[in-house]
């Protein structure tokens, strides 16, 4: 199966084709009727919100159903918005599966078509004890043969297959998710690199300028490998103060120091880790030319530069699609056309070894059928990290004093650790396992990026449930995690006025793609006239948000936060309407896994390549080290991705 169900347009057809779904078996005549004819409509609870069904029903039949509004993410929801109505209607049952990998939005469509049971006068128990859901039954064993091979169809799977397809190479990429996507889908959209076209219209700040100077105090020899590049980037830095220039400085080497910085931790056992030097220069050297890369496939940035949450600097870019369905829906697309065969619904068992190369993958798919796929140059490894692996994390976390096992993640269900598990089995060497990063504004529930309000990383105002802030909220995001895990419950908000808010108007919707405006309905944002009303509404103590902004304010004028060392600053928080979103943290990136080099050949514990063994993306390690700095993620996929497919193809 090549086709991928892309972007909201492509939801919208299914949504309409679900319409014209009509039960497959006839009526034996003279039935009892279980059901009031007519069309109903129902609500479910889906993971962005509330998904609306329409369900029409003869006097003894499901007739068809209808999603007729969601607000689930476009590309991921589109699997259930498709399947499950038709399971339904065709087996008159309420007991169907749900799709793998969108069970919140498949559970939304069902509890919405009970709902519309219910209002036809129909037995909810009896349609969801009702036998009928088909039975699926493995087919005969596929066996394919390509030049590479690729597990994983998320941003560096599919990265990877379009660079490899591009270099003439036959490729096939196996994702066992029922669409593509995977977490690059579902992340911000956030993508980290240094572009002065677009940078060259950001004023510089004192601020920032401020933290620019603090390199200069730091001595090279504190920084091991990284001593040369901090030498260069002194030489920018002072012939950037010379020039009296007052546009926003970047370089190659800054975003380098702050991976570097912004990734050195030490873990509970006191070992210390950072960033591969290498890795990092690769990193940073390539993501503008990922980004042109990307642009000539068909993918549009704006020309906003903003900071995302823990970036540290404002190099950060976004696209003209919501999230990161831009990422995905143009590179499927284009590995389409560039004759990529896309097997869905396959999920990768093992590696196939001979005489120490790596050849081929077994894998098996949804309805049981085996599957061997050979490799003559190479497999990539893209399957993402471990996040939702309870278990897993559980396993390897050094990080964090406590890691529970009910703690929600911003991944997809997919994100299992399968690739690291496969990828050591031959012998690839792991780093960096015990480190795991926490995205602190997570939705307190869903554990989902999605569903709030706020601006860039300098305007957003973090308080607790007594109106008072408690960290620096440029800072990076586990300190911003550690931060939201002391206060009651690991509960906080994001305040912002109207402007921080990028003006919301009605009928907006944020850059998820979530409507605010439902999104104030059902409390997952705030609303309020004054801050006064935003207190009451959220049960604080009488005045303390209201003398919390107005001292916030006044650092902004001085520049200077005394309290918790914040230096980059947003505007003032004085025009109303205010909102407040509750966020929690939830785990978020697994910052461990198979190590590579810069030629993305997977490593083993000797440092020597694997043949015929490559990987990109999260189920890596060593580039990003204890602290990965937002944006640099889908960063890292595509330069990565687009390396390992060019390796695998260049391979003899």
């Amino acid at each position: 199966m090549k086709r991928f169900l892309r972007t909201a347009a492509i939801a919208l057809t299914c949504a309409l084709a679900a319409l014209a779904l009509v039960a497959c078996a006839s009526q034996p005549s003279g039935e009892a009727a279980m059901f009031k004819a007519g069309t109903y409509t129902g609500v479910g609870a889906g993971k962005n919100g509330t998904v609306t069904v329409k369900t029409t029903f003869t006097a003894t039949a499901i007739k068809s159903v209808e999603v007729v509004k969601h607000g689930e993410t476009p590309g991921i929801s589109d699997p259930a918005i498709a399947r499950v109505p038709a399971s339904i209607v065709k087996n008159q049952t309420l007991a169907v599966d749900v799709v793998s990998g969108v069970s919140l939005t498949s559970k939304a469509i069902i509890d919405a078509v009970a709902d519309c049971v219910k209002q036809a006068g129909g037995s909810v128990d009896k349609l969801q004890t009702k036998a009928g859901a088909e039975k699926m039954t493995a087919g005969a064993a596929i066996e394919k043969s390509a030049d590479v091979v690729i597990v994983g169809g998320g941003g560096a799977g599919l990265a990877a297959a379009v660079s490899a397809a591009q270099s003439g190479a036959k490729v096939v990429l196996i994702e066992k998710a029922p669409a593509l996507g995977g977490n690059t889908i579902r992340a911000g959209g956030a993508y980290n690199a240094v572009d002065q076209a677009r940078q060259q219209k950001v004023k510089m700040t004192k601020p920032l300028l401020g933290d620019l100077k603090a390199f200069l105090a730091i001595d090279e020899a504190t920084v091991g490998e990284f001593g040369p590049t901090l030498k260069t980037l002194k030489g920018q830095i002072n012939a950037y103060l010379a020039s009296g220039s007052d546009t926003l400085f970047d370089s190659v080497e800054l975003h380098m120091m702050q991976a570097y910085f912004g990734g050195k931790r030490v873990d509970l056992k006191g070992n210390e880790i950072h960033s591969n030097l290498e890795l990092v220069r690769t990193l940073a050297t390539n993501s503008p030319k990922a980004m042109d890369w990307l642009e000539s496939l068909g993918l549009h940035f704006t020309d906003n530069i903003y900071t995302v949450l823990g970036a540290l600097w404002p190099r950060t870019h976004s696209t003209n699609k919501p999230v990161g369905t831009g990422f995905i829906g143009t590179l499927s697309d284009n590995a389409t056309k560039l004759g990529v065969e896309i097997m869905l619904e396959t999920k990768a068992d093992e590696l196939i070894t001979q005489k120490g190369r790596v050849v081929g993958v077994k894998a098996t798919k949804a309805d049981g059928t085996k599957v061997t796929l050979k490799a003559s140059k190479g497999v990539i490894m893209a399957t993402g990290g471990f996040g939702a692996n309870p278990a897993m994390r559980a396993k390897y976390n050094t990080y964090w004093p406590s890691m529970p096992l009910t703690m929600p993640t911003t991944n997809a269900p997919t994100a299992t650790g399968d690739g690291i598990v496969m990828g050591e089995k031959v012998g690839a060497n792991l780093v960096g396992m015990g480190f795991i990063q926490l995205m602190p504004s997570s939705h307190p529930v869903s554990g989902s990026l999605a569903g709030g309000l706020w601006g860039s990383a300098e305007s957003q105002v973090f308080v607790n449930s007594q109106g008072k802030r408690f960290v620096n909220e440029y800072a990076e995001r586990d300190v911003l995690a550690a931060g939201a895990l002391k206060q009651e419950k690991g509960l906080f908000y994001i305040i912002c006025d109207q402007v921080t808010a990028g003006n919301p108007q009605p009928g907006a919707k944020n850059g998820w793609g979530d409507d605010i405006d439902t999104l104030i309905k059902n409390h997952d944002v705030y609303k309020a006239d004054t801050l006064a009303g935003l207190e009451q509404q959220l049960k604080m103590p009488a005045g303390s948000l209201q003398a919390e902004i107005a001292k916030y304010n006044g650092y902004i004028e001085a520049g200077v936060d005394p309290e918790f060392g914040k230096r980059n600053f947003g505007p003032k928080l004085t025009q109303g309407p205010f909102y407040a979103t509750p966020r929690s943290p939830s785990v978020h990136h697994t910052m461990g896994g198979i190590a590579i080099d810069t030629q993305a050949r997977v490593l083993d514990a000797k440092g020597q390549a694997i043949p015929g063994f490559y990987a990109a993306g999260e189920v890596t390690g060593g580039i990003h080290a204890g602290n990965r700095l937002g944006g640099n993620a889908i960063a890292d996929i595509m330069v990565f991705g687009r390396i390992a497919g060019a390796s695998a193809a260049a391979a003899k």
